[in-house]
């Protein structure tokens, strides 16, 4: 099975002596191709950081990663850029638009910046299928909250790329547009095979995914496959009181 995204005994700790936390505490995990994983666990479970580790965003302090079948060991910035600007995209809470920029430019910005010449009637498209056909030159300052997180999308989709990172991204919107952004990403895994990692706290939304991974003091202690919103809700609850059984991550 290819496995766009890897990790191996990836460890993460912060501060040193009696202050160091592990935020990640040996995780061993693939997200296979064309699959859409939530990831869960109570406060401070090390969700964010796995993300980022994963992504290539931090640097584990042991373990390795692999990301699109490469290595991240010993990579510097510029070939990490490189690597990520090819085969990720990301979909963050706070959208990280241009605001200088209309949606169809936000769109097209990862490409315009690798050096590559934009799909024109594939982007025309990708804007299409988020709902705002008729907004390509409107600016952010001149789109709700749930617009704002449909050009993130689209700017996901526009380049193809093999990998989707997203952090809490229906955190900010409201319950119809939250479902309108997660069926989209669920579409984007089905449709076009993208390997989608997405970091959120609602069971509503983690129930969109194919399976949820849940970690707990940074370690996967479960994992649940086509999740219902009130089974994730439910381990969830037993997780944040603490009655789990840790198993190998």
């Amino acid at each position: 099975m290819n496995t766009p995204v890897q990790l191996t005994d990836v460890r993460k700790v912060y501060g040193t002596g009696s202050g160091a936390v592990d935020a990640l505490a040996g995780v061993t995990y693939g997200f296979e191709a064309g699959t859409f994983t939530a990831v869960m666990g109570p406060s401070g479970s090390g969700k964010s950081t796995l993300l980022h580790c994963a992504a290539g965003l931090d640097t584990p302090s042991a373990g390795d990663v692999h990301l699109a079948g490469r290595s991240l060991l010993g990579l510097d910035e510029t070939t990490l850029t490189e690597l990520r600007r090819e085969q990720v995209a990301f979909v963050f809470q706070s959208f990280n638009l241009m605001p200088a920029l209309t949606v169809r430019q936000n769109v097209v910005l990862p490409l315009t910046l690798a050096g590559k010449s934009p799909d024109d009637a594939w982007v025309t498209e990708v804007i299409r299928r988020v709902g705002l056909g008729e907004r390509t030159k409107h600016r952010p300052s001149e789109l709700s909250g749930g617009q704002q997180q449909r050009v993130a999308i689209a700017r996901a989709l526009a380049g193809r790329t093999a990998i989707t990172f997203a952090d809490e991204p229906t955190g900010s919107l409201d319950t119809t547009t939250a479902l309108e952004v997660l069926t989209l990403l669920r579409d984007q895994s089905r449709e076009l095979g993208q390997t989608i990692v997405m970091v959120t706290h609602d069971p509503v939304a983690a129930s969109y995914a194919d399976r949820v991974v849940f970690l707990v003091d940074g370690r996967i202690v479960s994992e649940a496959i086509h999740p219902t919103a009130e089974a994730v809700a439910a381990e969830l609850a037993q997780l944040s009181a603490g009655r789990f059984s840790p198993t190998e991550s």
